[in-house]
């Protein structure tokens, strides 16, 4: 007797397939981290060095939450190849208690936030159903607004690039359809970044020469703007 074919979700598509789709789906999540930490980065005013560092130690922390969620160890995740990435609502709220209360409190707002959240997960799972997409998209509006006064003062120091990276991101997301839609962050940030060569903007030099780094300090004592994190 021939065993059960698999589920669509159990399905393991040939390489020609598989490679195409991991890529689409890294490259469909890294504008959330990146974003995330330019806009912390700036909102708390962190040096180039500081900044490296963060968006290494988040890419980390990204990369270990989906394999958690995609292999399920020691019963954590879902199974499936979900992306975890920080979210809008989070950068927005940690922004203002840092800058009310300093970094350190946001930080642990943050861990307080966690233990919350995991202790309500399973009561919210049978209530979110509830929620009609005006509320969800109310919820999105609010995090948007409190996010411009963030978002634009960096964009004020090259308004036309600026313009024009928001401009290829809406007529991307208006005018592509599928997978490309999903990039359309993806292409505005890529036509930004491509007019700025072209035009000589000047862009901040990123600490360190080497390609691949892990996340590190320097020493106090020794601590300037031009440590690196460890090479690999």
């Amino acid at each position: 007797m021939a065993p059960p074919a698999p589920s669509a979700v159990d399905e393991l598509p040939p390489p020609s397939r598989l490679l195409p789709l991991a890529a689409q789906h890294v490259l469909a999540m890294i504008a959330a981290p990146v974003s995330s930490v330019f806009l912390i980065a700036a909102g708390l005013r962190l040096p180039a060095d500081r900044t490296a560092s963060l968006l290494s130690a988040t890419l980390i922390l990204c990369g270990a939450g989906a394999l958690l969620q995609s292999f399920g160890v020691l019963g954590t995740g879902a199974r499936l190849p979900f992306m975890m990435l920080p979210g809008g609502a989070a950068v927005a709220v940690f922004l203002r208690i840092a800058r009310e209360h300093g970094a350190a409190t946001a930080s642990g707002s943050v861990l307080l936030a966690a233990a919350l959240l995991l202790a309500v997960l399973p009561l919210y799972a049978r209530i979110v159903r509830f929620f009609p997409p005006l509320v969800m998209g109310a919820t999105v509006l609010v995090i948007g607004v409190n996010m411009i006064d963030v978002a634009a003062p960096m964009a004020l120091g090259g308004r036309r690039l600026a313009l024009l990276t928001l401009a290829a991101t809406a007529l991307g997301f208006l005018l592509l359809r599928g997978v490309w839609r999903q990039l359309s962050v993806l292409l505005g940030i890529a036509v930004g970044t491509a007019a700025a060569a072209l035009t000589g903007a000047a862009v901040p030099a990123v600490p360190g020469t080497d390609v691949l780094a892990l996340p590190g300090s320097c020493p106090t004592a020794h601590r300037t703007s031009t440590c690196s994190p460890p090479s690999l």
